[in-house]
């Protein structure tokens, strides 16, 4: 793998990343598992892998296709599932170190609009994600965002991140977050990065 040529674009739209039995299985987990929402999406809910065993091992799941697609050699780091709610939107923002190479994945979603549509940004582009699609961007370079989902509080559209690092690059020596002390020890670095 260390002679494939890395991956030069920002970000790509890759195809079929996720069966639809088990998009069924994560987003059926979910639903049952409501947490509250996060700073970045305040009406929506959220989890962390180091709150899931389930979502520990999806990030494992993916690595391979991950190295494929990228042409990197890549450190599983986190996942991250959010269910968004109507009226939800995603800030404009770039992603933290341990975040360097991303998948956004769509998985289930139930809209009142059977037409409706709605984007994940990447930059001023929309890219609408089928489920079981997915983009791969390098999270900490490029602003990515979601517009407001304009449908009712009772429609949802839940969505998949998975996070790595390269393991030939500057955050490499981050841990897994598989736990809250390794999510710690990684915002640690970062913010020694960033107040450096």
């Amino acid at each position: 793998m260390d002679s494939l040529i890395p991956m030069e674009e920002k970000y790509k739209y890759v195809k079929n990343m996720l069966s639809q039995d088990l998009i069924n299985f994560l987003t059926s987990f979910s639903l049952k598992n409501i947490r509250p929402g996060d700073r970045m999406a305040p009406t929506s809910s959220a989890m962390h892998s180091a709150n899931s065993e389930i979502y520990t091992h999806i990030i494992y799941h993916l690595h391979p296709m991950m190295e494929l697609q990228t042409k990197l050699k890549l450190k599983p780091i986190y996942s991250y599932n959010r269910v968004y709610y109507g009226g939800s939107e995603l800030k404009k923002h770039k992603d933290r170190p341990s975040c360097e190479i991303s998948a956004s994945i769509a998985l289930n979603y139930n809209y009142e609009n059977l037409n409706y549509k709605w984007p994940l940004c990447m930059g001023d582009t929309p890219l609408v994600i089928k489920p079981g699609d997915g983009v791969i961007y390098k999270g900490a370079e490029i602003d990515h965002w979601r517009p407001v989902f304009n449908e009712p509080k009772t429609s949802w559209h839940h969505q998949l991140f998975v996070h790595y690092v390269d393991t030939n690059g500057p955050f490499k020596d981050y841990e897994v977050e598989d736990s809250f002390v390794n999510l710690n020890q990684n915002l640690k670095r970062e913010s020694k990065i960033k107040n450096s």
